[in-house]
Formats: C-alpha cells, sequence, structure tokens
C-alpha cells in the first residue's frame, strides 16, 4: 500500500455501511468504525475491550467459537452468519467476513446486516408452506406434516386422527352473498378451528372449502367423536354478513391411523371418502371410513 492510500485509509473505514471490527485472540474487540453503532447500537465506549461473544444472541454463541476456531486453524471458511443482540434488545443477523492474523494475532472482521434479507427469506418460506387467505399450512406443507406425525406415531405407537371438513353451503354462501362473503367463512372457520384444536393438533386448507385436521395421540374412537362435536358447535356459530346471517354447517370425514394404516396421500382420501359419506347422509355430521364405502357418482354434492 503506497502512502497516498494508506493516508485516506482511515477516512474510508469510517464511511463505511458495515462495520469493521478489529479482535484480539482473546476475542476483546479492539477497534470497530462507527457502522458499529448504526448496526448494533453500542457506542464506541460501550464496545471497545468488551468481549465480542458477550454480543452474540446465546443460542448461536456455540456454532460462533466453532466458526472462528476454524478460521484461526485455516483462513479457509472466513465467512459464517450468526446473530447478535443490539443495545435495544432486537435481535440483528449478521454475515462476518473475517481474516486471521497469525502475525498480528488479531482477527479482521467484516460485519454485515442481513436482517432484512432474512426477513425476507422467512416471508418466502411462509408464504409458499401456507395459504393466503388463512394462513393456514396449505397441501404440500400439511402433508409434510402429517407425514413427521405418523412417523413419530409408528415411533412410540400413538393413534392418529385425520379428519377432512368441508363446508355444507358454502357455494350458496358465494352465489348469494358474494366472494367476499366466502373468504370471511373460511377465514372465519379457520379461526374458530384452531380455537378448539391443542397446540400440538394440525389443520391445513387444501382449497375451496376443504380442510384437514390431523390430532394426535386420540386413545379411542370416542374421543375423536367428541372433538368433532366441539368443531361442529363451533364452526356452527352465527357469523353475519352485510346484517344477513350465513348458512353453513360442517360434513366431517373421519381415519384412525394405525387401524387404517398408510401415508399421509392414503389417509387424506380415506378421510375426503367418509366425508363424502357425511355429505351423501345429508351433511353436519360425522362418518368414520371403513373400506366398504362406496360414493361412485356422489362427488359434485355440495
Amino acid at each position: 500500500m503506497n502512502k497516498d492510500t494508506s493516508d485516506y485509509l482511515s477516512d474510508i473505514i469510517e464511511l463505511l455501511l458495515d462495520a469493521v471490527c478489529v479482535v484480539d485472540v482473546k476475542g476483546t474487540l479492539l477497534f470497530t468504525n462507527p457502522a458499529f453503532q448504526t448496526i448494533f447500537g453500542y457506542t464506541l465506549e460501550e464496545a471497545i475491550n468488551k468481549k465480542m461473544l458477550d454480543f452474540v444472541y446465546p443460542e448461536d454463541r456455540a456454532k460462533t467459537i466453532n466458526a472462528i476456531n476454524q478460521i484461526m486453524t485455516d483462513n479457509l471458511h472466513p465467512r459464517f452468519v450468526n446473530r447478535w443482540v443490539k443495545k435495544d434488545g432486537t435481535v440483528v443477523h449478521v454475515l462476518w467476513s473475517v481474516y486471521w492474523s497469525k502475525e498480528k494475532q488479531v482477527r479482521v472482521a467484516i460485519a454485515h446486516d442481513i436482517t432484512e434479507q432474512k426477513k425476507l427469506e422467512q416471508k418466502l418460506i411462509f408464504m409458499a408452506g401456507h395459504d393466503p387467505l388463512t394462513n393456514l399450512p396449505n397441501r404440500s406443507f400439511l402433508i409434510t406434516q402429517l407425514e413427521e406425525s405418523l412417523s413419530t406415531a409408528n415411533t412410540i405407537s400413538a393413534i392418529i386422527a385425520v379428519l377432512f371438513i368441508d363446508i355444507d353451503g358454502f357455494k350458496q354462501v358465494n352465489d348469494i352473498h358474494g366472494h367476499s362473503a366466502g373468504d370471511k367463512l373460511l377465514k372465519t372457520i379457520a379461526m374458530r378451528i384452531r380455537h378448539v384444536l391443542d397446540k400440538d393438533d394440525i389443520v391445513g386448507r387444501l382449497g375451496g372449502d376443504e380442510f384437514v385436521i390431523v390430532v394426535k395421540s386420540v386413545k379411542r374412537k370416542a374421543d375423536v367423536i367428541k372433538i368433532a362435536d366441539k368443531l361442529s358447535r363451533e364452526i356452527c356459530k352465527p357469523l353475519v354478513f352485510n346484517d344477513d346471517e350465513l348458512c353453513y354447517s360442517p360434513s366431517i370425514g373421519a381415519v384412525l391411523f394405525p387401524e387404517h394404516y398408510g401415508d399421509a396421500e392414503f389417509l387424506i382420501q380415506c378421510a375426503d371418502k367418509a366425508m363424502y359419506k357425511a355429505k351423501y347422509e345429508g351433511g353436519n355430521r360425522l362418518v368414520f371410513y371403513n373400506e366398504g364405502i362406496k360414493l361412485s357418482g356422489t362427488k359434485n354434492i355440495k
């Protein structure tokens, strides 16, 4: 580096939007630039001579130590991501680029705030797995969750109930009151179902007016009947749209695992058949799946 460059290098560091940190072999912060305060909230006086690890989000300290040890060993993996706790208590996601100077026994690290990027990633992940109207898991995510539940149930010999709900009268609500009424009904039903279930149970929307529920660790068929009764009473509570009370009720099909053994798709299909049997018998009722159900030509029932 020539003299002209070194004369204004400190000015460049002062202007950087990323935090530049110099840390000794014991992990003590020796130097940083004004961007440190912008990103983390601590003044230079509050940060200098403090242990860098003290600022790291507790759950990320172990992986941070491992990353630093790796860098100090070979300098081959100079980048890693962790979370820091800002002065105001909020959490910031940081991408670090680190160089270990064996000669000077210091680490030179540049911190880039990627919090907004992480939030966007999390939002995109959520959107990919959830129905935009109700915020419930969509079919793909629901099947993944159900497969995981079935694997666990196999391991611990638990019983799982899969319930398929279709809303009687939904088409009429849309036709008479419009799609805004239908959307309000679906969002309300989603909230009401979630209100009835335990926090470990799962509910997803397959599309239209179809919901699938996974009830974990039921003991017997009577437990499912009790849950279905609670669901029916909760779903059927009055709902008014533009001064008109909407008319609707649930048809519910249920299947028990491992009484009927299969994967997530198979169990959903079984519960679907039982639901159409309930609808065929007049709706607003629960029907359990059995292999004798024959429903050819009834898929148009609404």
